[in-house]
């Protein structure tokens, strides 16, 4: 976490500088701010609030034209290349819950967007990682879009968008994580796209509140929050999203 080190470093430099009284109450922050984190009904509580902005949609009583796969779900490009096996990473329910999608949808167009979000990618990008993937379960390739370009969820909307070019009214399936989608969909909607169905998936908290203390669980939810939190904010600011929190 950053702050615990922001405050060790503030800590150290008042060491230096023979203020005692700040010295002291910056590594005391230090040391207990971590501890805090693990009173899970506070630190998830962001958290979960931006997993339960979207229900999963009931899509039987819909016509579905197209499905979305946002990426973020791959492992270490660099591993997958000199091991030549696919790797994946956490957010791997959003690959899965979009084929499970597919199966049921065979005909319709599937996207799956991203090419890297590191700064110096190196080794198979996420296009070539999903493309090895789908390729080693069998699945159809047909109907199936890589798209390679993409370095970040608004780069995703438009991107998708130029290859999809929806027609109006037709309905387009996004999945990514529920955490990440109220961005997403900002993302999207600011991108120009309409008749996007939001369908959730790689959930890290419950609906509602279950545990009282973990602190490796804590640290990560805060972690979690705080990286979607200043997304939202940054992207509404420059004008990648449609409101806030979508």
């Amino acid at each position: 976490m950053a702050h615990p080190y922001i405050l060790l470093v503030i800590a150290a430099l008042a060491r230096l500088l023979k203020r005692r009284r700040l010295f002291h109450y910056a590594l005391m922050a230090a040391l207990m701010l971590p501890l805090l984190y693990g009173f899970l009904p506070v630190s998830e509580a962001p958290l979960r609030y931006l997993e339960n902005r979207y229900p999963v949609p009931q899509l039987a009583d819909k016509r579905i034209d197209g499905i979305i796969i946002l990426g973020g779900h791959t492992g270490s490009g660099l591993v997958s290349a000199t091991r030549q096996q696919p790797q994946q990473a956490s957010g791997a329910d959003r690959l899965t819950t979009g084929l499970a999608l597919f199966r049921q949808y065979p005909d319709v167009v599937l996207i799956l967007s991203g090419r890297s979000g590191q700064l110096q990618p190196t080794g198979w990008n996420e296009a070539e990682i999903s493309r090895k993937l789908t390729e080693s379960l069998g699945v159809p390739q047909l109907n199936i879009i890589y798209e390679d370009v993409s370095r970040n969820t608004y780069q995703n909307a438009v991107q998708s968008l130029e290859r999809a070019v929806p027609q109006p009214g037709s309905n387009w399936v996004l999945v990514t994580s529920a955490a990440h989608m109220p961005r997403a969909v900002g993302a999207f909607e600011a991108a120009g796209w309409q008749g996007i169905i939001p369908y959730p998936t790689d959930y890290k908290t419950t609906p509602t509140i279950t545990g009282l203390y973990s602190l490796p669980g804590g640290i990560r939810a805060t972690r979690n929050w705080l990286h979607e939190w200043v997304g939202n904010t940054v992207y509404w600011l420059t004008g990648r999203s449609s409101r806030l929190i979508p």
